[in-house]
């Protein structure tokens, strides 16, 4: 195994996210479409931490396994579903961090642009109330052509163009909405449209690639087991 393997890079995704704030119990998901197209490598039950390699199992889009075996939520169809019907996107992440989790209880409120790390999400968020009767798959046409989804009183799912992204990007999100409520709580006021709309572009080019670099070399310390599998 190296380290462009999308194992690899799917654990240390994992990994990533629970050392900046977005733990979320056993239910986080991390995803990825394979590179043949015929179906999509996803993450089971366990602690984001704890995540290896092995532990990341391939599934067609009916959800039948065809590499590996791990007890998957039942909550993996809505990945399918969103590889299904969107072909831009090449990663999916699902996370219940707090700031996130707090800020979906408001029912329709999306992050709002009170720090420049929310630029990334002006004008791609979308909102979702789940009232226990519909299927959660609805999940899906709610996020329509968004990057984002807010989930009422759940957390959040972030659909991208790439593992690496899709894991800053929930990381980022988290970060914004921790933003969001500590400042509408002091009385701020919002960036200007114009610093949003020259600010995202740059943000997508900049800073998510190199956040996801050094991360990676974060836990390169903290996460040494992860890459042992790397020597083997």
């Amino acid at each position: 195994m190296d380290i462009d393997d999308i194992r690899f890079r799917i654990a240390a995704g994992r990994r990533i996210l629970y050392r900046e704030g977005c733990d979320s119990n056993v239910g986080g998901h991390v995803s990825a479409r394979s590179q043949e197209d015929d179906g999509f490598w996803v993450t089971g039950f366990e602690y984001l931490d704890q995540t290896m390699p092995d532990g990341v199992v391939k599934l067609d889009y009916d959800l039948n396994p065809l590499v590996g075996e791990h007890e998957l939520s039942p909550a993996v169809n809505f990945h399918a579903l969103i590889y299904r019907t969107r072909p831009d996107v090449q990663a999916v992440v699902h996370v219940h961090s707090h700031h996130i989790s707090v800020l979906s209880s408001i029912e329709g409120q999306t992050v709002g642009m009170y720090n420049v790390l929310s630029v990334l999400f002006h004008d791609d968020q979308a909102t979702y109330f789940d009232d226990g009767v519909k299927a959660h798959t609805d999940v899906v046409a709610a996020l329509g052509d968004k990057r984002v989804v807010l989930m009422k009183n759940h957390g959040a799912i972030v659909a991208s163009d790439s593992v690496e992204n899709a894991v800053i990007e929930a990381i980022t999100l988290e970060k914004a909405a921790q933003y969001h409520l500590e400042c509408v709580a002091v009385g701020g006021t919002e960036i200007a449209e114009a610093e949003v709309l020259g600010g995202k572009a740059m943000y997508r080019k900049h800073y998510l690639p190199q956040v996801w670099r050094a991360n990676l070399e974060r836990i390169r310390t903290t996460d040494p087991d992860l890459f042992a599998v790397l020597d083997r």
